[in-house]
């Protein structure tokens, strides 16, 4: 295999016991992932892994998505992409260890959710 172009990730990777897939529940991400349409893959985590989008428990029930970022000197930057959201937090890394619950390492844009309605468990 060439070194500049990866190998493929075997698509049974996907469905480890260690990913969990989450509902995008609210519109703070949009429009980057819509509401009660699209779906994340998450990785549990429990410290910085560097910018990206992670799911944190604020408390109050289902776990929250936020883009992360360091800001230098402060801690970390938490924000929606939503611009209706424009409130946002800084936490220490020590506060940020003790909420984060995941980490996104994939994105389910859904084109067509008809099948996904018929199925039943």
């Amino acid at each position: 295999m060439n070194a500049l172009i990866p190998a493929p990730i075997p698509a049974e990777n996907i469905f480890s016991s260690k990913f969990r897939v989450h509902p995008v529940m609210s519109d703070a991400m949009e429009p980057t992932l819509k509401s009660n349409r699209d779906y994340v893959l998450l990785t549990p985590i429990s410290s910085y892994a560097g910018e990206g989008v992670y799911a944190i428990y604020d408390g109050f029930g289902v776990p929250d998505l936020f883009r992360v970022e360091p800001k230098f000197g402060k801690g970390l930057r938490l924000f929606r992409d939503n611009k209706l959201y424009q409130h946002e937090y800084v936490l220490t890394l020590e506060k940020f260890e003790e909420v984060v619950v995941g980490f996104m390492i994939a994105e389910i844009k859904v084109k067509d959710e008809r099948f996904l309605r018929e199925v039943t468990v």
